[in-house]
């Protein structure tokens, strides 16, 4: 069953979650990526997972963060005239109606394999203590994605299960009630990650020390580049490898990337120039920051400007939803 034509067509379909300020790992590994499919997609679409973010955070801190990442991503280069955003809760009827239809075509015992769900049970959880949420995320996943009918949905490894259930639905749905939803592709992103200052894990919120803040100021920066392990001489070691990555990342300059490939090569030789190379990561990422902080600040001046954005692209979403849902009860009517 072929879709409206008054449909917007959604040639790339993604979500972000409401989770705090964002790292600059956050920024290598998760925005740069869906800036460059924005490059190659102008039919995108964005939207922020507030629903999903109930999972593991209360609805109070999930509204706080919500209109904070938008500004994030709109100061770091997400572009509304290329991109439709829109909140996932602004549309929460229709991605819950969906939801329920979609739950007649899971089972129970497939919810509990959930990769979601196994994560928390290998974190001391029983499925007992473990919220339905989590069970759930996947339906709502999938609800997001056929609400709009999205041709190509980008997502990590860990991600993947989850798609291959949206498409498992799919078929499912499709060959009791006719063509109703086309099957998403998948396109796969391998995100880099990028390993805390002390090279031990990746970076994350959980230790504020190891990580560096999109908001940070230039001390805070250059106290913790200042304590951040790196390498003896000739080594190269986990933590210096993802150090010379994050400087790749947040800088084009050919004078930077020159004076990297300079140190690299002394340190190789066995000069002692890690002091040299922190300048350098120092120098870099204050730039990088500043640049943003500016950016945002300038965003977040005309308190119009994002819910403008926001409203027209919920505006379609709701309608795309709107109609996607005709069709579908259209079709579960029309079996006998």
């Amino acid at each position: 069953m072929k879709s409206k034509k008054s449909l917007y067509k959604v040639d790339l379909f993604t979500g972000i979650r409401p989770t705090g300020d964002l790292t600059i790992a956050n920024y290598i590994g998760a925005v740069r990526p869906l800036l460059d499919l924005q490059k190659s997609n102008p039919n995108s679409m964005v939207f922020v997972a507030d629903i999903h973010a109930l999972t593991d955070h209360e609805l109070s801190v999930a509204e706080k963060n919500t209109p904070e990442i938008v500004a994030d991503y709109l100061a770091l280069g997400l572009d509304p005239e290329k991109c439709e955003i829109f909140i996932q809760s602004s549309i929460k009827e229709e991605v819950l109606e969906l939801t329920n239809l979609l739950l007649r075509h899971v089972t129970v015992s497939e919810l509990l394999r959930v990769p979601t769900l196994k994560e928390k049970m290998k974190e001391g959880q029983s499925v007992s203590q473990a919220n339905a949420l989590l069970a759930n995320y996947p339906v709502i996943m999938a609800a997001d994605i056929l609400l709009q009918r999205a041709k190509y949905v980008p997502v990590g490894e860990d991600q993947l299960p989850h798609m291959e259930m949206t498409r498992t639905i799919v078929k499912r749905f499709n060959k009791e009630y006719g063509e109703v939803f086309p099957e998403p592709m998948v396109q796969e992103v391998t995100p880099l990650r990028i390993k805390g200052l002390d090279g031990s894990a990746k970076m994350s919120k959980t230790h504020p020390d190891q990580a560096i803040f999109l908001t940070d100021t230039k001390e805070e920066v250059t106290r913790k580049i200042k304590k951040a392990t790196t390498a003896f001489e000739k080594e190269m070691t986990p933590a210096l490898e993802s150090h010379i990555e994050l400087i790749k990342n947040v800088t084009t300059k050919k004078e930077d990337l020159n004076k990297l490939e300079e140190i690299l090569k002394r340190h190789m030789e066995g000069e002692k120039v890690m002091g040299d190379f922190k300048e350098l990561m120092t120098s870099v990422v204050c730039e990088f920051l500043d640049n943003f902080q500016k950016r945002r600040e300038s965003v977040k001046q005309d308190p119009t400007y994002i819910s403008e954005i926001l409203e027209k692209g919920e505006n379609i979403a709701r309608k795309n939803a709107r109609e996607t849902l005709d069709i579908v009860y259209q079709a579960m009517r029309a079996k006998k």
